[in-house]
């Protein structure tokens, strides 16, 4: 195996990871004081605001395989900017809302614009499949740095001017990505996008969807989500209560910049010692987030639970995009991104519905039943063969 990068793969890893950078700057800007804004605008209630946080999942999931599969047809580029566009549109929509059911319409408008797996896709295009890990882990350094930003500037924002304004911003640094992509981010065309379209042949997503090892991976995806909605849906409620909304920050930013540096360090490793061992680890970090609430509720005991949880999912969040990337069918690659992604984003709907249920009775019952899931992952992820018979 190389050692090094090539340039033009330095190239694609610094473009791809600008761009996902620039997005996810946005959009974490708006997860930690979601909730919050679901529970609080006119006419919710638990469930109305569980919807809310699910929708924009379901919409995804709905959107995110025939995104992939005309990426796979027209191309990444022109895929992604339509995406990037239908996103800017609904979270305008979303600022503006004033009842909750606004908010849920426009959170759907901003899931259709589903370019996650086509990103993802795009990256993993023009790197050797036993380098992709090391290569996600890079991009994902700038994904991890717009967190820590997001994160620091979400609650004070949200503070001063009210979280509305978050919307407005995100729209303001989709516009920026939406630039980028166009003027410095080359096309790329899949060498199926010619031929005779086989990438959009129902058959062959229905062949993609029997390999055992893409169903293990769609699984984890779903239930990583899912658990990850759930933590963001109600640990944002509990620690306010502690803390008040100006000072989450403080707990954000060292959450963040951990993740961000589990997030290098395991996803290096797993292209040595394995998918199925750093996943394991991240599962692992993930059940102790999510059971040392149920032992103490104190102040200290959440954000160690907070924090626990988010460098499970960070260590496990290069590893299985790229374990879904070495499938075989090199002409299919955005189809099956997409199918991953539309997996991740079911678990994202799953989670806030279920959340905005649960969270009526207790919150306890929030994270017993992540411990499950996940539990449950953990023992059916362990057959993994990496596409080996």
């Amino acid at each position: 195996m190389k050692k090094d990068f090539s340039p033009a793969e330095k190239k694609l890893i610094g473009g791809m990871g600008l761009l996902m950078g620039i997005r996810m700057l946005g959009v974490s800007m708006i997860i930690p004081v979601f909730s919050i804004f679901a529970t609080g605008i006119g006419g919710s209630t638990h469930e109305l605001a569980g919807v809310a946080v699910g929708i924009y999942g379901i919409s995804q999931t709905i959107f995110q395989i025939p995104l992939g599969r005309l990426s796979d047809r027209w191309g990444r580029k022109q895929a992604t900017l339509l995406g990037l566009a239908i996103f800017f549109i609904g979270t305008v929509l979303s600022g503006l809302s004033t009842n909750i059911y606004h908010l849920i319409v426009s959170r759907f408008i901003a899931g259709a614009g589903a370019v996650s797996g086509i990103t993802m896709a795009w990256l993993t295009d023009g790197i050797d499949t036993d380098r992709r890990n090391a290569a996600l882990s890079l991009a994902g350094i700038s994904i991890g740095a717009a967190v820590i930003a997001g994160f620091t500037l979400s609650p004070a924002i949200a503070g001063y001017l009210g979280i509305p304004y978050l919307f407005h911003t995100c729209a303001a640094i989709t516009l920026v990505s939406i630039l980028f992509t166009m003027k410095y981010l080359e096309n790329h065309r899949t060498n199926g996008a010619d031929g005779e379209g086989q990438s959009l042949k129902i058959r062959n997503v229905a062949l993609i969807l029997k390999n055992p090892d893409i169903l293990r991976l769609n699984a984890a995806g779903l239930v990583g989500n899912m658990s990850l909605t759930g933590m963001f849906f109600i640990m944002p409620l509990l620690i306010k209560e502690e803390f008040g909304l100006l000072s989450m920050w403080k707990i954000y930013v060292p959450m963040a910049l951990t993740g961000t540096v589990c997030m290098y360090f395991f996803g290096r490793q797993a292209d040595r010692i394995g998918t199925v061992r750093i996943a394991a680890a991240g599962f692992a970090f993930e059940i102790a987030g999510a059971l040392l609430p149920l032992v103490s509720r104190g102040p200290a005991a959440l954000i160690a639970a907070f924090m626990l949880f988010y460098v499970g999912h960070c260590i496990i969040s290069p590893v299985l995009p790229a374990a879904v990337s070495k499938h075989p069918s090199e002409e299919h690659r955005g189809t099956v991104m997409g199918i991953f992604n539309s997996s991740q984003f079911i678990g994202s709907g799953l989670g806030g519905l279920a959340c905005g249920i649960l969270y009526s009775f207790s919150p306890d019952c929030i994270f017993l039943c992540i411990t499950v899931v996940i539990l449950i992952l953990l023992y059916a992820f362990s057959g993994f063969r990496n596409y080996s018979s």
